[in-house]
C-alpha cells in the first residue's frame, strides 16, 4: 500500500459530505417520526409542520386547501421529512468547509460530538424560536417531553452515524511508526464501519419513507365523512351521524395517544382555588346529555360538504366547573390548551349552559374516540368546530384574549356558524322524472338561530317550493341540523339545476353570495344538476 494513500485529505468533496449529511439526517429524521409514535405525543416535526402553516400567506394557504383538501398538511408533512433530511446535508456541509472532517485519528468522534450539538443548537435556538414554540421550546404548550426528548436522541444519532461517516477519513499519516498491517487493519474496520452506517441511512430513508407516507395516508382517509348512499323517510343522512362516519379534521397528522389513568385537567388562572381534575371527579358533577351537531369552518356549501355530523354528546357544563374553583372579578376570557398544543379562547360572558365539557360521544356510556378528543373536549353551540378543542388538558381564566391557533393563521376569531343547507337526493347527474313529483332530501343547519323554512328550487332560482322540515322534538333542537324532504316536478325534458335555500329562526335568509370557506365559513346556495326524463 502506498503512503499516498495513508495521507487524509484535507477535506472530503462536496458531493460525499452531503449525501453522508442527508443519510444522517434520514437517521434523525426516523427517530423523529417514531419519537411521538411511542410517546402519544406530537413532537418536533409535528412543531414545526404547525409552525409553517402559521407563515404561509391567507391567499396561499386557502388556495392549498382548496386544491388538495383533506391531503394539504398530508403534503406540507413531506416537505418537512425532506428538509429534516436536506438540514442533515446542509449542516454537513458547513462542518465541511469549516475544517471539521479531516484531520487526525480521534476526529470522527469530535465531529459526532459537533454535528450533534450543531443541530441540537439550531432546533433550539432557531427553528423552535422562528416557528412560534420559542427558546428551547419555551412557549410550547404541548408535552414538553414529546418535543424535546426525541429531538436530543435524533441529534445525537445525527452526529453519531455524520461522524462514524467519516471515520476511514482519519487515519494516521505515513511515517507515523505505525506498522503497515495494522494500518491496514484500521482502515478496513473504519470502512466497514462507513458502509454499515451507510445502509442504516438507507434503512432509515425506507423506514422513513413508509412511516410518512402511512401518516398521510391515514389524515387522508379520516378527514371527512362518506356521501349518504339511499333514501328513505327524511332522506339518505340519519339524524345521528354514526360516529366511524363523524368527520375529523384536525392540525395534527395522528391524535395524541392519552392514558386516562394519568390524564387530569388543570383549571387555574384568575380562579380562587387552583384545582387539577380527574375523570372521576369531573363525573361527580352533574351530568349533561343531548345531540349537537358540529361543522368544521372548512366545509363547502356550495358543493356537497361532508365536514358536518350530528350525534348524542354527554359531560358536563363549563359553569359547574368554574363553580369549583371560583372566578375572581376582573376574569374575562376562558384559554383552552389541549394535549397536542391547540389553544382556544371564548370571553366569559358568552359562557352559559350550553357550553360543555364532554367526555361521552354515541350510546349512553360511549367515550370519545382518539380521533374526536378523548377523553375530554369542548363543546360550544353555534360555533365552528375550531372553537371546540379535542384532547383538552388545561383551562386558564384570564383578563385578556389570545388569539387560538386557527385564528393566527388567518381564520375568523368568532368563527360563528353561517346558515347554510344541501341536497343530499338526488345526486349530481342523476335522472329525474318529468310531470311528475320527485322527492328531493337534505339537511340544513343554523346553529343557535334553528331553522325556520327551507326552500327548493328547480329552475336554477327562479322559483322556489318550500320544503317540510322534520318535527323537533326526540332531540333535535336549535344546536341539531334539520332534515328537510320536498315534492318538486319539472316540466321539460333536458337538463336542469335543483338549488337549496334555508331561512334560519330570526327570519334571515342564507347568502347567495359565493364565499369561500377562509376566513369565516363558506356561503353559497348548493346547486345540484339533473337531468329530466320524459317517461322515468
Amino acid at each position: 500500500m502506498s503512503a499516498s494513500r495513508l495521507v487524509p485529505r484535507a477535506a472530503p468533496p462536496v458531493v460525499r459530505v452531503g449525501r453522508a449529511g442527508a443519510l444522517a439526517g434520514a437517521v434523525a429524521l426516523f427517530v423523529l417520526l417514531v419519537g411521538p409514535l411511542l410517546l402519544g405525543r406530537p413532537g418536533f416535526l409535528e412543531v414545526v409542520h404547525n409552525g409553517v402553516t402559521a407563515y404561509l400567506p391567507v391567499p396561499l394557504f386557502d388556495a392549498a386547501l382548496r386544491t388538495f383538501g383533506a391531503a394539504a398538511k398530508g403534503l406540507l408533512f413531506v416537505g418537512v421529512a425532506g428538509g429534516v433530511v436536506a438540514a442533515g446535508a446542509l449542516v454537513a456541509i458547513g462542518l465541511g468547509r469549516a475544517g471539521s472532517l479531516g484531520g487526525p485519528t480521534g476526529r470522527p468522534i469530535r465531529l459526532a460530538a459537533s454535528a450533534a450539538a450543531v443541530a441540537w443548537l439550531l432546533g433550539e435556538l432557531v427553528v423552535l424560536p422562528v416557528l412560534g414554540a420559542g427558546p428551547f421550546g419555551s412557549a410550547y404548550r404541548g408535552d414538553g417531553v414529546a418535543l424535546q426528548v426525541p429531538f436530543a436522541v435524533a441529534c445525537l444519532a445525527y452526529g453519531l452515524v455524520l461522524g462514524g461517516s467519516f471515520a476511514p477519513t482519519a487515519d494516521r499519516p505515513a511515517g507515523s511508526g505505525e506498522p503497515s498491517a495494522a494500518r491496514e487493519s484500521a482502515i478496513g474496520r473504519r470502512a466497514l464501519l462507513a458502509r454499515g452506517l451507510a445502509l442504516v441511512g438507507w434503512g432509515a430513508v425506507l423506514g422513513s419513507g413508509l412511516v410518512v407516507i402511512g401518516r398521510v395516508a391515514v389524515a387522508t382517509r379520516t378527514v371527512t365523512a362518506p356521501r349518504p348512499q339511499a333514501a328513505g323517510g327524511f332522506g339518505p343522512t340519519p339524524r345521528l351521524t354514526p360516529v366511524a362516519d363523524f368527520y375529523v379534521v384536525a392540525k395534527d397528522l395522528l391524535p395524541p395517544t392519552i392514558d386516562p389513568a394519568d390524564w387530569t385537567l388543570s383549571v387555574g388562572g384568575l380562579v380562587e382555588r387552583e384545582r387539577s381534575f380527574r375523570l372521576a371527579d369531573l363525573r361527580r358533577l352533574p351530568r349533561v346529555e343531548g345531540e349537537r351537531t358540529l361543522e368544521c369552518i372548512s366545509n363547502e356549501v356550495v358543493v356537497w360538504g361532508g365536514l358536518a355530523g350530528n350525534q348524542r354528546w354527554a359531560g358536563v357544563r363549563l359553569l359547574d366547573l368554574l363553580a369549583e374553583v371560583g372566578v375572581r372579578p376582573e376574569a374575562t376570557h376562558v384559554l383552552w390548551r389541549s394535549a397536542d398544543g391547540y389553544t382556544e379562547s371564548l370571553p366569559l360572558a358568552e359562557v352559559d349552559d350550553r357550553v360543555w365539557l364532554v367526555d361521552e360521544m354515541g350510546s349512553p356510556g360511549t367515550p370519545l374516540t382518539p380521533d374526536h378528543g378523548f377523553p375530554l373536549r369542548v363543546l360550544v353551540p353555534g360555533r365552528y368546530g375550531m372553537k371546540q378543542p379535542k384532547w383538552l388538558t388545561a383551562i386558564v381564566l384570564t383578563d385578556h384574549d389570545e388569539p387560538g391557533y386557527w385564528v393566527t393563521r388567518g381564520w375568523d376569531a368568532a368563527a360563528v356558524v353561517r346558515t347554510w343547507s344541501r341536497i343530499d337526493e338526488p345526486r349530481a347527474g342523476d335522472g329525474v322524472p318529468v310531470g311528475r313529483p320527485f322527492p328531493v332530501f337534505g339537511v340544513a343547519f343554523a346553529g343557535e338561530r334553528g331553522i325556520r323554512r327551507v326552500e327548493v328550487s328547480v329552475d336554477d332560482g327562479r322559483s322556489w317550493t318550500e320544503a317540510e322540515l322534520e318535527a323537533e322534538g326526540s332531540g333535535i333542537g336549535l344546536s341539531v341540523w334539520r332534515r328537510w324532504r320536498a315534492q318538486v316536478e319539472l316540466a321539460v325534458a333536458g337538463p336542469a339545476v335543483l338549488v337549496v335555500r334555508a331561512t334560519d329562526g330570526l327570519g334571515v335568509v342564507q347568502e347567495a353570495e359565493v364565499r369561500p370557506p377562509l376566513p369565516a365559513g363558506a356561503t353559497g346556495y348548493h346547486r345540484v344538476p339533473v337531468v329530466g326524463v320524459s317517461g322515468g
